[in-house]
């Protein structure tokens, strides 16, 4: 049975569940976007429902961790599109 999967093109939600969770999402390409996946969990719902809610976050990291989820994000269609 394959684990179900969030999947988002925010760069920014994925960014703060990356912090919040401390794990890094898995990435798909589809239609030249690039795509952030997290499995689904009750800890997932209390992340996005802790971010939706304005939930404080250290602004260093967050920026730190924006900026790498772009470049990622730019590097992963980058390839796909070289396909």
């Amino acid at each position: 049975m394959k684990e179900k999967e969030f999947i988002t093109a925010d760069v920014y939600l994925s960014s703060a569940i990356a912090i919040l969770l401390n794990t890094q999402p898995n990435f798909k390409v589809e239609n030249k976007k690039t795509l952030f996946v997290f499995p689904i969990s009750d800890d997932l719902y209390e992340a996005m429902n802790s971010y939706n809610s304005g939930i404080a976050i250290n602004i260093c990291e967050y920026v730190e961790t924006l900026k790498k989820m772009r470049a990622e994000m730019v590097m992963r269609r980058n390839m796909a599109g070289q396909r």
